[in-house]
């Protein structure tokens, strides 16, 4: 279960150490971010300091397990939609 990550305003406790955990926490993250857009990553930061103070962190995670691409621009956007398990 992910909810022992999250405050009961959705912000983020902490991101998780294991990568299994982290993969679940950055898919609910995800689900806030629009998929059809393409997000400069001035927007997309304002975007995930809603979950957590830490957005570079957040970005370079969401990129590393597929969540998200992005481009030589710093444009970011999800890969799929994302599920909801």
């Amino acid at each position: 279960m992910i909810d022992q990550f999250f405050n009961p305003d959705g912000s983020l406790k902490s991101i998780p150490a294991r990568s299994a955990k982290k993969i679940e926490v950055l898919r609910k993250i995800a689900m806030g971010i629009k998929p059809e857009i393409i997000y400069p990553e001035k927007e997309l930061n304002e975007v995930l300091s809603k979950f957590h103070h830490d957005t570079a962190s957040l970005r370079r995670h969401m990129i590393e397990f597929g969540i998200m691409e992005r481009d030589k621009q710093s444009n970011y956007w999800l890969t799929r939609a994302p599920r909801q398990d």
